[in-house]
This record gives C-alpha cells, structure tokens and sequence, in this order.
C-alpha cells in the first residue's frame, strides 16, 4: 500500500499524547483544527481512493500517458515561481497545470470527470455554486492571500497531492515535528531510493491523470519551490523534464519566507514564540537556494535555465521569450500577445509587503555570510 499510515500514526499519536511544552502544545485552538483536518482529511482520502479504484476500471488508459518533457519551476519561496507559472500557464494551448481543487479535492480521473461535469452543470444556472466556493474561500483565505495570492481555482503546487498517501513536506506545517519531516525537505539527500521511487511513481501516477483529463497532447507545467532538493529524484522519473530556477536577493527572500511559514503555524499550532524554527528555515532556504545549481551541472543547457526575479517582474515578456527559446518551444502570435499584457502589468504592479529582517533577530551581515554563494552567484547588491 502506497499511503504512509505508519507515518500518520505515528505523527497522530504524538500531537495528542506528547506535545507539551513544544511548538505543537494541544491547546483548544490546536485541538480545533486538528478534529478539523482529521475529519476533512478522512473524507478526501476516502473518495480519493475509491476514485483511484474506479480508475482502474474505467479510465485504465491513464497508464499509457508519456508525460513528454515536463517543466519544473524551482527555487526558494516568494522568489516568483507562483508568478511565472501562472504567466506561462497563460498558454493554454501548450501548457496544462493542477489547479487547487484538483490537487486536494481531485488527484483521480473519477473526480476531475465528475467536478468537470459539475462545473458545466452549474455554468447552465449562471454558476451559484461557483460564486459560493470563491465567496467561502476568499473569507476563509483572507489574511493568507495577502501574503500569497490562493484560490482552488488557480494553479497551485502540486507537490501537495504526495498528501494523498501522506508523504508531503506541508504536513510539517501542521504537524511540526522537525525531526520526522525533514526529510521531506532534502528528499534527494535524506530519503532513500526505494522509498524516493516510490513516492514519485504516485506522483507521476497524478500527472499522468492530469494529462489523461485534460489534454495528453499538452507539456505539464509544475511550481514547487519544495521541488528545489527533488530534482535528482524528478530527473529519474522524467528524464527529458526541464527546469527553470527563480533566483531573488535573500534580503527579500528570506523575510518574507519567515512571514508566511510564520503565518502557517500560528494558523494551525500554538506556538511557543512568533517566529517557531526559524534556524530550520534559514538552513531550507540555503538548500533550496543551492541544491538546484549544483544538480544543474550535471544537465544540458537545453534542460535547464536560471532567472532572477528581478529580470521576470521588471521584463517578462523578453524573459519567458528567451526561456521558450532556450528549450526550443515556438512562441504562438497569440501568447507572445498575452507577455505583452503581463508586461504592461508588471510596470504597474506595485507589491503590498515590505519584511524587515531585524523583526526576526537577522541582520544584513548575518544574511550576506549565511547566503554568500547566492550573492556572488548572481551579483545581488551585499546592502539592503
């Protein structure tokens, strides 16, 4: 069986019975949200693996899917993968990325036919359910989307359907136990191989339904700054994937990666302090920053590209231009219009957060000696 329940007992038995005096202390609030989480997490997976089952039997063709050279957007957090991937998802006619709903609500050919065909049904009664789902997220997701723009009805990282068998680095967010999910965080590194091949089968197993429903024809395009120490282990299950790399100056990044995991847990724990495993945080980020550039020596050219963040929101449209050239893909008429509305956009756009790094105890010199190999890499200014 390829769910984890070793790992959900496991992790289940230690948030009720041995918390105290740690980030995952079982306070009302803590307690609240886990009943919650059990409970909703107990109906998805349920009809998640009833819809695995009917796949097997209606919609078996899912297994001769090729998943052809998939692109993989990498790179820490808040360094604007969620914007490039949403900007390349824009050519519909070329890319297929999961949507929220689809990652959590709809990992099986079974659910996405149904919610597909729900959709279409409400879209006859001038869409009701529709407007409710945004109305109950868009409250729900309120403090969240100012700091990371959510919605079921966007695309999202798909590295969060790996919770379908209860293998995904974000349970830590809930479940914060360091020492039994960060492995998760340097998979490469930290997770042995039959067990990394495991995983990934699942998860080329989810592309391949993606594909199956919504265009086998179609690159599938993914976003997970999680990806970042995956890529040995995404090379081996797609050899001919490619890989694009967001760079952004660590006195923007590391700030605001601390505001949202911050954000994260003292939503879901009650933890001991504002900032809880901060030191874990720095040390993910510098994986993250260097895992990919090292596993990039070892590809093509052709399969890989580094950007800076700078250079996406300042030019997008001769910054994704250069990307479809450097892996060969034809930029139609009608994108290379849609670049040129994203490139107006991003002259107006005008970010809502500023992070200061002394909030966190972080001074400039600390994060210039932590982050040394980014900044000599792509020559970041050494002052904030």
């Amino acid at each position: 069986m390829l769910f984890n329940f070793n790992l959900l007992f496991q992790v289940s038995y230690r948030s009720l019975f041995y918390t105290r005096g740690t980030h995952a202390r079982l306070t009302l609030k803590r307690l609240c949200v886990l009943l919650i989480f059990a409970g909703l997490y107990l109906f998805t997976e349920v009809t998640s693996w009833i819809g695995f089952l009917l796949d097997s039997i209606f919609f078996s063709g899912y297994r001769r899917i090729q998943v052809l050279q998939p692109i993989f957007v990498v790179g820490p957090p808040r360094s604007g993968t969620t914007f490039l991937q949403r900007v390349l998802a824009r050519d519909e006619g070329r890319f297929s990325t999961m949507k929220g709903w689809e990652i959590v609500f709809a990992p099986s050919v079974t659910q996405k036919k149904f919610f597909i065909a729900l959709g279409k049904l409400d879209a006859l009664f001038g869409s009701p359910l529709y407007r409710l789902v945004r109305m109950i997220e868009m409250r729900i997701l309120k403090g969240f989307s100012e700091i990371h723009p959510a919605s079921l009805f966007e695309a999202e990282e798909d590295g969060m359907i790996l919770m379908h068998i209860f293998e995904w680095a974000w349970a830590f967010y809930l479940l914060p136990f360091t020492e039994v999910f960060w492995p998760y965080f340097v998979f490469d590194q930290k997770i042995d191989s039959g067990h990394r091949a495991r995983i990934m089968g699942f998860y080329k197993r989810c592309v391949q339904n993606h594909l199956y429903a919504f265009g086998p024809d179609k690159i599938f395009l993914s976003k997970n700054p999680m990806f970042s120490t995956m890529i040995q282990s995404l090379d081996e299950v797609f050899p001919d994937a490619k890989f694009i790399y967001l760079a952004r100056t660590p006195f923007e990044t590391v700030p605001s990666t601390i505001s949202m995991v911050s954000y994260y847990f003292n939503t879901l724990t009650s933890p001991l302090e504002p900032y809880p495993h901060l030191n874990m945080q720095l040390d993910m980020l510098e994986l993250y920053y260097s895992y990919p550039l090292k596993k990039f020596t070892e590809l093509p050219e052709s399969r890989q590209q580094a950007i800076t963040y700078a250079d996406l929101i300042e030019k997008p449209e001769q910054t994704v231009a250069q990307l479809y050239e450097r892996f060969g893909i034809e930029l139609s008429p009608a994108y290379a219009q849609a670049l040129r509305y994203e490139q107006e956009k991003a002259r107006r756009y005008k970010s809502r957060h500023a992070y200061s790094m002394e909030k966190f105890g972080l001074t400039p010199e600390a994060i210039v000696k932590k982050y040394a190999a980014v900044f000599e890499r792509f020559g970041f200014e050494r002052q904030p």
